[in-house]
């Protein structure tokens, strides 16, 4: 009875729920980090500091590109289990 009928109900719900929390977390990380919790975010903070704007154009484009990547990743993923 779980198997053919809780599963099948509560996995598609779940999975979108778990994708938009590894999206917040993503964001949020580049957030956290340019507050000074290490990762891309201090990464991008220290470019800015030492005005390599280049480097941190780098930095944010890198950002930019991975989250449309896990946007259109998450997009995909919902739609094959619709």
């Amino acid at each position: 009875m779980i198997v053919y009928a809780i599963l099948p109900q509560i996995t598609p719900p779940f999975v979108s729920y778990l994708i938009y929390q590894w999206d917040i977390n993503i964001r949020m990380a580049t957030i956290i980090g340019f507050a000074g919790g290490g990762g891309i975010g201090l990464t991008l903070y220290t470019f800015f500091g030492s005005l390599e704007y280049h480097k941190a154009g780098t930095v944010v484009a890198f950002i930019v590109i991975i989250v449309a990547l896990m946007d259109f990743a998450s997009a995909k993923l919902r739609q094959a289990l619709v």
